[in-house]
């Protein structure tokens, strides 16, 4: 039997929403209706195009539909002549109640859509916050069995779960763990299973179906090729999150990091901690790129502006490029040049990230950084000589895990340095983009406004 989905409305959340669409309403109605005879129809409408509003921030489309629809019957009956019916004396007030019903669907649609994209932003950031826990948790001094325990907490918490385990392999038999609440008894089986069908989960009905509550859901702990373990989730009450494919690739994370864990808990003990250091420095950086991307996401990337000039943040750059590497980085950047607004940390990691991206495909041939005020901007271009982009793909290169393919060379990193440049580019009212290089090769091109007398006037 397939298991069915819940509504996408419900729990605390829904619940206020209504409140606030039925009180609202009620608590708008009682002072308009005592000021009938006085109060203008534009007044009645925007009121209750308020209560709209409110009902969909607090509880989403649903709530906000209702208040919409309340204020539409309570305008008709109380405030349209004769009063306490539904037909109207005057044509022109049917359409003025179709223009208000429709006006506050719009506002249902838009607010609850607002409220939707916050929550997700603020869910994929406290899920991003509690993978890099997990990343630093790997180079602490604790046993591996305290590890595993706060993987299988911090999955519970995340999730609202019933219960949640990691079983492993022990010579013949299968071993508990870690364990947090309630899980099943068939644990043993469960690894089995997945071990020998090498399937990312095990459940019953539709992938993309919800868990009914207590149902549990098995996900292997891979290293590589290898299974070396199985993460078992046991599905909470009817509030808790729903297990749709972003849930489950969340999951398959968790379980992927307590696998490397394991792995490491059976190695010498110093060669698992620097090994557990140097993953930890590229989760480190993942988890960065995935914060900066869910703020760029939710618009809330915030700059440090400051008066700046743009060669005071290239030669640091450049020179660790040049030790970290040892490639030849030539610099062209004038002794005069107008100050610019800029975050310098974030100016120097989208610089560093260009630099490090045009010796990856440079080869062994050199790579330059050219400065020049152009008009009201000042440009920098860092230029290589490598196999250059396609013209088809130079806009592609900036889309969000979007690699480039070809040239010989295997795309490395997860695809979204570019894009995230871009987008700290235009935080900062500026431009990314990406040109030819006379002769072969790709230049990215990123231009900032000149610092104007008002603004540097200002503090």
């Amino acid at each position: 039997m397939d298991v069915p989905r819940r509504l996408a409305v419900g729990g605390p959340r829904g619940t206020l929403g209504y409140v606030v669409a039925v009180g609202g309403t009620a608590l708008v109605t009682a002072p308009l209706l005592a000021v009938r005879g006085e109060v203008s129809r534009t007044t009645v409408v925007l009121s209750y195009l308020l209560v709209v509003t409110a009902a969909a921030a607090a509880g989403g489309l649903g709530p906000g539909i209702t208040a919409a629809a309340l204020g539409f019957l309570a305008f008709d009956v109380l405030f349209l002549q004769p009063y306490h019916h539904l037909i109207v004396d005057d044509p022109q007030d049917y359409l003025s109640l179709g223009v208000y019903l429709l006006v506050a669907v719009i506002v249902s649609l838009l607010v609850a859509t607002s409220e939707r994209r916050r929550a997700q932003a603020e869910r994929r950031e406290r899920e991003t916050r509690m993978l890099f826990d997990l990343s630093t948790s790997l180079v602490a001094h604790g046993s591996l069995t305290d590890t595993l325990q706060g993987v299988v907490r911090t999955v519970r918490s995340l999730f609202d779960l019933a219960g949640c385990a990691i079983v492993l392999p022990s010579g013949d038999r299968v071993q508990l763990a870690a364990v947090d609440g309630q899980v099943p008894d068939d644990l043993d089986q469960r690894f089995v299973g997945v071990r020998a069908a090498q399937t990312s989960v095990q459940v019953r009905g539709p992938a993309d179906a919800d868990l009914e509550p207590g149902r549990a859901l098995t996900i292997p702990m891979r290293s590589g090729e290898h299974v070396v373990g199985a993460l078992v989730v046991v599905a909470g009450g009817s509030d808790s999150p729903g297990f749709g494919e972003a849930e489950r690739r969340v999951l398959a994370t968790f379980a992927n990091q307590a696998a490397l864990a394991v792995e490491q808990g059976q190695q010498e003990e110093q060669r698992n901690r620097a090994v557990a250091l140097q993953e930890t420095d590229r989760l480190t950086r993942l988890v960065h790129n995935l914060l900066d991307m869910s703020r760029i996401e939710a618009g809330a990337l915030d700059p440090r502006l400051v008066e700046s000039s743009v060669g005071e943040v290239v030669g640091p750059v450049v020179r660790r490029a040049r030790v970290a590497s040892g490639q030849r980085v030539d610099v062209d950047v004038p002794e005069e040049l107008p100050p610019v607004l800029v975050d310098p940390v974030r100016l120097d990691q989208v610089l560093t990230n260009l630099l490090d991206n045009a010796r990856s495909y440079a080869a062994d041939g050199p790579v330059q950084v050219v400065v020049r005020p152009v008009g009201g901007t000042v440009e920098l271009r860092v230029v290589d000589h490598g196999p250059g982009i396609p013209g088809l793909e130079r806009e592609r290169v900036f889309d969000q895990f979007y690699r480039l393919k070809g040239g010989g060379r295997r795309p490395e990193g997860t695809g979204m340095g570019l894009a995230i440049c871009r987008g700290i580019m235009l935080a900062h009212g500026g431009t990314l983009r990406v040109e030819t290089t006379p002769g072969g090769g790709a230049s990215f091109v990123l231009t900032l406004p000149v610092l104007d007398g008002r603004e540097a006037a200002r503090p």
